[in-house]
Order: structure tokens, then sequence, then C-alpha cells
């Protein structure tokens, strides 16, 4: 099984194409892929949204926050969900619920998982790649962090740090709940997509792989929600952090 979370925050206009973009993905070749929208405390019709489409896919579940918390709270309430219906070999996949990342790309992540890695990445930085309509200051923070991470804090497979379109086997999402409990998530914007690879990457035995997507910002119907340079703040905060942890014996043998 195939679980799709789906982070949203007044997606009302981005959620109708998307979902229906899921579901052809669904009905040509992955026929056992579900959807977890996890509704951030909207304040337009995003959940209203699901619940109509809810009506015509019976895959489609809707999880709500009452109020806004965050990506990463979403995040957070989506791999619960999701981990209460998946078995260890079952894929959980997230994606922006913004109609940017196309889920025809999630059969590749797929292939890549059931061929034996443990962690899938869409990356904007692999041959194949393509960006469109992406703002100068978001482009900048991608590049910057990727070049930054891959030098400073590699992870073997992994270009692409930030980007949250990835596919994860469900028991490595379910080791890291064990292993970290609630400190597996800690950070509280976008900046926390870069924490869950590193925390990942301390788990023993994990393996990174990525596919090329065309990300489509072009598509994106209302303005962006990140805070360019709060997040490049959060997230090199984060990699100080992460430097200067202290690391079990076995993780510094590997």
């Amino acid at each position: 099984m195939i679980i799709v979370v789906l982070p949203a925050y007044n997606e009302e206009e981005a959620l109708p194409p998307l979902l229906d973009a899921i579901a052809a993905v669904r009905e040509i070749k992955l026929p056992d892929l579900r959807v977890i929208v996890v509704d951030d405390g909207s304040a337009d019709r995003t959940a209203e949204v699901v619940r109509e489409r809810a009506e015509r896919y019976p895959w489609l579940r809707l999880v709500q926050h009452e109020r806004n918390q965050g990506l990463s709270q979403a995040i957070r309430t989506g791999f619960r969900a999701a981990l209460e219906e998946a078995g260890p070999e079952d894929v959980i996949v997230t994606l922006d619920a913004d109609n940017t990342q196309p889920p025809e790309t999630i059969p590749a992540l797929v292939e890549r998982i059931v061929a034996g890695h443990d962690v899938v990445i869409a990356s904007r930085f692999r041959p194949g790649a393509r960006v469109y309509g992406v703002p100068f200051m978001r482009r900048l923070y991608s590049r910057v962090m990727s070049l930054l991470f891959r030098l400073a804090f590699p992870i073997r497979g992994v270009r692409d740090y930030s980007c949250g379109f990835r596919a994860y086997r469900a028991e490595v999402l379910r080791r890291a709940h064990e292993h970290y409990g609630e400190a597996f998530i800690t950070e509280e914007g976008f900046a926390c997509m870069v924490e869950i690879l590193f925390q990942l990457s301390h788990l023993e035995g994990v393996r990174f792989g990525e596919v090329p997507f065309v990300l489509h910002y072009d598509l994106k119907p209302t303005a962006t929600k990140m805070k360019v340079l709060r997040t490049i703040f959060e997230t090199l905060r984060l990699a100080l952090r992460h430097r200067f942890a202290p690391r079990s014996s076995s993780e510094e043998n590997r």
C-alpha cells in the first residue's frame, strides 16, 4: 500500500486538480494508493473541498487541525495517521498540496523503495530535473542549502535536502518514531524537511536515493507561504546543531 500525506493550508484552489491527478495515477499504476490530507487550520474551503472529493474518491481521508500549527506539525500528524494504517513494507509519500509537484513522479519514487532504498527524494538536482516559475530567493535557498549540506553534512545518495516530495519505507519512519520519540521532528518551519533527513541518516542501515522530477511552480495558485530569510536562518541553526550533536558509536563507525 502507498499512503500519500498532503499537508495543506489554504489550498482550496490547488487541491482539486492535484487530487484528480493523483486519482489518475492511482487508476493507471498504483491501485492500492490512499491519500491523507492534513488540513492545518485553513481559513478557506480546504476541508470542504477534500470532503467533496472524498465522495468521489473513497480512498481519500481528511485529518484536521482546529488551528494553524505550521508545516512541521502537519507532517507529524500526517506521519502518525499514515503509520496507523501502514504495514512494514508499505510506502509513505509526502508532497506539497499546492499542485507544483506532479503526482506522476510517485511511481518512480515507489519503484526505488521496492528496489531496496528506504528514503527516496524527488530531486531538483539530478539529470533530467526541471524547475519552472520558482522565485529567485527560493531558488537561491534551495541551491545554497544543497551545496552547503553536500559539502559539510553529506548523506550518501542525497543532493536535494529541502524538497518535501519524498517516499519513505513505513518501517523506517516507525523506527525513527520509536528511536527519537517526540524529538524526531523539532523544527517548526520548512527546515523540518532537512531535519527529517538528518534524523533518518543517523539510523543504522538507512539507504537514500533520488529521482529527478519537474517542479511546476508556475501552477501554484497562491503566493508562497515560505518566509525565505527565516527559513535560511532556521536551517543554518539546524545544521550547526546537527554538526555538534553527540553521535553514537555505531554512527561514528559508519
